[in-house]
Parts: structure tokens; C-alpha cells; sequence
């Protein structure tokens, strides 16, 4: 059983340090303003989740770019799931950054959103 553990130990490392790369590099993109469209509560991720606190939001959210339409999605932190029902609803703003050369690649980034939604983001 150790050597799944180490397998998926780094997986999980692999996948938040692509994440953060991505964070990085999208601090240099167009800043945007979005709208949440569809909210979705899903377990949390495995690098996320504890005991009791197993649940995320998703958020699936639209912006414009020169008349044309663009999405992404955004997850939350974990949270107790009677929470997150409480918290996802509504069309709240998101703001996003968006790659200008491609902006179908969007990244949520939890400084450019605190205060303004009402969870914390994970940012990527």
C-alpha cells in the first residue's frame, strides 16, 4: 500500500505545482470581469479535503472579449457541504485574467477576487 501512497502523494504534488505555474504566469494577463452562470457542489479535491470538510463549489462563469463569449470555472476552498449550499447562489461578478493571445486560457485568482465573493477561491 506505500507505494500507492507515494504515487498519489506525488500526483498531488505534480497537480499544485502546475496549478501555481499557471497562477504565476496569468498575473501577467488582461484583467476581465465575469458573471457566475450554473453553481455546482463537488467533493473536494483529495489535497483539500479533511475530515468533515469534504465539499467544494464550482462555478462556471462567462465574460466577454471584443463581443465574443469566453468561460471558465473556478473552485472554492473545501468546506462543510450544508455550507457550501448556503454559499453558492446568486450570479456574484468574478473577476478573471484571461490570456490575451488565447482567452479561452482563464485563471481565478483568489487576490484579485477576496471580498468580493463570498468563499475564497482556489487560485489557477
Amino acid at each position: 500500500m506505500s507505494g500507492i501512497f507515494f504515487v498519489d502523494s506525488i500526483r498531488v504534488w505534480m497537480r499544485r505545482r502546475a496549478r501555481e505555474k499557471k497562477a504565476l504566469t496569468a498575473k501577467s494577463w488582461t484583467l476581465a470581469t465575469g458573471e457566475v452562470n450554473h453553481w455546482k457542489i463537488v467533493a473536494a479535491d483529495e489535497e483539500f479535503a479533511s475530515p468533515g470538510v469534504d465539499s467544494q463549489i464550482e462555478a462556471a462563469f462567462h465574460f466577454m472579449v471584443n463581443g465574443e463569449y469566453f468561460g471558465g470555472y473556478l473552485r472554492s476552498v473545501a468546506m462543510v457541504h450544508r455550507e457550501a449550499e448556503r454559499l453558492a447562489q446568486g450570479a456574484p461578478e468574478v473577476r478573471l485574467r484571461y490570456d490575451p493571445a488565447d482567452p479561452n486560457r482563464v485563471a481565478v485568482l483568489e487576490e484579485d477576487n477576496a471580498g468580493s465573493l463570498a468563499f475564497q477561491v482556489i487560485s489557477g
